[in-house]
């Protein structure tokens, strides 16, 4: 079965991105680089970005299930990525940075349950971004969380300042 080219240029984003000098301590890095896997990605008739993980200890609170908190990351990240797949010279070059992230739990994730989570871009302009995500129980499709997360282009006009 051969990879799609959003596939693979989403696994070449996610690699390079721990080639950035602050990647060891940024997003919790050693569980995204070891535990969130690319499993798709799509540019027609949407931009979507498609991983799976485990739910880890680590990532769970008092309760044994999945923090709020890692949620939000993963969502950040995962819908963060699905810029990547869009992105060109002069056009959201760098990923931009949040103004909002809205995120509604709505089934807890125990520690142990295999996640699928995917971000999708809703709209995306020259300034603006509009990114929804939906973590789905792989066992059986039920969703767990869903977020609408909101950018900002923050690429320098002619490599100068913002």
């Amino acid at each position: 079965m051969s990879t799609s080219p959003a596939l693979e240029k989403l696994r070449q984003v996610f690699s390079a991105f721990w080639n950035i000098p602050s990647a060891e301590t940024y997003y919790q890095a050693p569980f995204i680089r070891d535990c969130l896997h690319p499993i798709s990605a799509t540019l027609d008739p949407t931009v979507t970005v498609t991983f799976e993980f485990t739910v880890l200890k680590e990532l769970c609170n008092a309760g044994n299930n999945m923090h709020g908190g890692a949620t939000a990351t993963i969502f950040d990240v995962v819908t963060t990525l699905a810029i990547s797949l869009v992105s060109k010279p002069g056009y959201w070059e760098i990923p931009g940075v949040s103004r909002t992230l809205d995120v509604v739990y709505l089934e807890a994730a125990p520690e142990g349950e295999v996640i699928e989570v995917t971000g999708e871009i809703v709209k995306i302009a020259k300034r603006l971004a509009q990114l929804r995500g939906v973590m789905r129980r792989k066992r059986d499709g039920v969703v767990v969380a869903t977020c609408e997360h909101g950018k900002v282009n923050i690429d320098r006009p002619n490599g100068g300042k913002l």
